[in-house]
């Protein structure tokens, strides 16, 4: 249940039915019972891998049978399935590009939809028209970001004080992360600060090793990997810093999802996350482990920047608050649920050949 799958959720809940009729089909994944759990109907269907040819004739069947106008696809392999079929004959599709990804997977489509400029710049490099493409970053809906217990109740029930400094990451484990570079960072931290604690949430192939690491390096009992939790906005709170040095994040939803809590955030200054956070106002940027050979910068340089910019946010509370109430109040004013939505509409509507809305013809189907 990665920031894709939650985006879809929450949009699926949010779209207009007087607007915009939707039905949502997914394969059969780990995913689909958190989606249940989100409240999100679905048909599931065996619709997964590249190489499965059953995967067009399924979603003919189900979007054909609801009378499909439309496709939006999410991911790389419900693009590639739509685009097939839009070349065939079926409905158009756009695009949903969450990531980088390669761009085989939506050369069929429409339209895209860029989860951030970081990603259209990346698809314009594979040879996609800048025309064909739209950037629209993630929308969050404060009320998505309600905690319901204390951050005291929080600190109690990982038995840590209450003033103890707290680093919270929320990202699958994996090395893209940047998981690898932070519990190295971490070491030198509690090297200086031996009573901070880092909250790692999520789950991933990298935990073992991330455990071995930990606990080589003595700071396993501080260093906590405390799996995957839907108490997110509970959890934020409770933490004095977001970390989430992803190599090239996207986006990173958990960026603007720390805002809201007015929490401050570090990130690396690579992907779309300098289209979120603003260095020095909101966070603080330092650089990706691997970044181009004239910036002079390399993995091990990486590991004390990241270190310095905790520690500056440890020793410098006043500061890291005001960063924390900036990025609070930049998030409700850029990433808003109303404007997106009707983005989205606009875009469905060109896609469709809709420039000018009929006010009085029935509303469009989307699958």
């Amino acid at each position: 249940m990665a920031g894709a799958e939650t985006f879809l959720a929450r949009l699926i809940r949010r779209t207009p039915a007087d607007q915009t009729v939707c039905r949502c089909i997914s394969t059969r994944s780990r995913a689909s019972a958190e989606l249940q759990a989100a409240g999100l109907p679905f048909d599931a269907l065996g619709i997964g891998g590249k190489a499965n040819l059953l995967a067009i004739p399924r979603i003919r069947r189900v979007a054909k049978g609801f009378r499909a106008d439309l496709l939006h696809s999410h991911l790389s392999t419900a693009s590639w399935w739509c685009g097939w079929w839009e070349l065939l004959g079926g409905p158009p599709s756009i695009g949903h590009v969450h990531g980088f990804t390669s761009a085989a997977w939506h050369r069929r489509q429409s339209h895209l939809i860029a989860c951030s400029a970081a990603v259209k710049a990346d698809l314009i490099s594979k040879g996609f028209d800048a025309q064909r493409i739209t950037v629209m970053h993630y929308p969050v809906d404060p009320a998505d970001q309600q905690a319901t217990r204390p951050p005291s109740a929080v600190r109690a029930e990982f038995g840590v004080e209450a003033d103890a400094p707290v680093v919270g990451t929320f990202a699958h484990l994996s090395v893209k992360k940047g998981y690898r570079e932070l519990v190295r960072a971490a070491e030198l931290v509690l090297n200086h600060i031996p009573r901070a604690q880092f909250w790692c949430f999520g789950e991933g192939r990298l935990r073992q090793e991330l455990e071995d690491s930990a606990r080589a390096a003595g700071i396993g009992d501080r260093f906590r990997l405390l799996g995957f939790r839907r108490d997110v906005p509970d959890l934020m709170r409770a933490v004095d810093v977001m970390c989430l040095p992803s190599h090239r994040e996207p986006f990173g939803l958990v960026y603007v999802e720390a805002a809201l809590a007015e929490r401050p955030v570090i990130a690396c200054d690579a992907g779309g996350a300098p289209e979120i956070i603003n260095h020095g106002e909101t966070g603080l940027l330092v650089p990706p482990p691997v970044a181009p050979s004239a910036a002079g910068f390399t993995s091990a340089q990486n590991v004390p920047a990241l270190a310095d910019a905790i520690l500056t946010l440890f020793d410098n509370r006043d500061q890291a608050a005001a960063m924390g109430r900036r990025g609070r109040e930049l998030a409700l004013a850029r990433f808003g649920w109303p404007s997106y939505l009707a983005r989205l509409r606009e875009l469905y509507d060109r896609v469709l050949g809709r420039e000018e809305r009929d006010l009085q013809a029935p509303a469009y189907q989307a699958a």
